[in-house]
């Protein structure tokens, strides 16, 4: 190594590889490829077994007219927002008062874009995670120096669950502002539903605290007892 290369400056910070990335970072190095008859990846939606008999066509394409190609709105497209919008309500909100519009919408490319957005929006608080999580929350978080990280560990002899209760505990000893957590839980599979989640909304309105609650694994229920939807969400409280 030439003199020159050690006073080389450097402007970029090792960047680690966590969860699925490392996976698939580490399959690929190893030899893994789509289609490669000696592999198959056992990840969400995978592996594709093409198309189901009976079930309505895949969609092969889609036409985008060059007008609309430009930059799209922030918060996303406005149909595609009364969409999931009106999906929410079918799915969690029938009977309610309140009913969710394109307003209580945004879109992003993907689970870490809007964690990012998410996390950028924030104001000087104090914001509370779960330990252990998902792994790129902590990453996340250590990124945004506007707010202030708080690890909440939880016990595992108490299989990673924290009450209502404790939660009021962290947000007033603590002075949380927001409070993140992937429901149900990767990896520990925790799930907050029913009665305790509702309780846990309640706590964050009384005491004017976010839940940022990452609803990923939402469809990933098998207790028809904690959710006769197939699926939990926050939107129901």
């Amino acid at each position: 190594m030439a003199a020159s290369d050690l006073n080389e400056p450097n402007a970029f910070r090792p960047v680690p590889r966590t969860g699925v990335i490392y996976v698939m970072t580490e399959a690929a190095r190893l030899g893994f490829s789509y289609g490669h008859p000696d592999w198959a990846n056992l990840g969400q939606g995978a592996p594709e077994t093409g198309p189901i008999p009976g079930a309505p066509d895949r969609i092969a394409d889609v036409s985008v007219d060059p007008r609309t190609s430009e930059y799209a709105p922030v918060p996303g497209m406005l149909e595609l927002r009364v969409a999931v919008a009106e999906l929410y309500n079918k799915r969690y909100r029938r009977g309610m008062k309140s009913q969710y519009g394109p307003e209580n919408v945004a879109i992003a490319g993907g689970g870490r874009l809007s964690l990012s957005r998410l996390a950028a929006a924030l104001g000087r608080t104090h914001v509370g995670h779960l330990i252990p999580d998902y792994t790129a929350y902590e990453e996340l978080l250590e990124l945004f120096e506007m707010f202030t990280p708080i690890p909440i560990p939880l016990d595992p002899e108490r299989g990673y669950q924290a009450t209502a209760a404790d939660l009021r505990t962290e947000i007033l000893h603590r002075g949380l502002g927001a409070v993140l957590f992937s429901n149900p839980s990767n990896p520990t599979g925790r799930l907050v539903a029913g009665p305790q989640l509702a309780a846990y909304v309640e706590a964050a309105r009384e005491l004017d605290c976010y839940l940022l609650m990452d609803e990923y694994y939402s469809h990933y229920i098998w207790d028809s007892a904690a959710s006769t939807s197939g699926s939990v969400s926050a939107g129901v409280c």
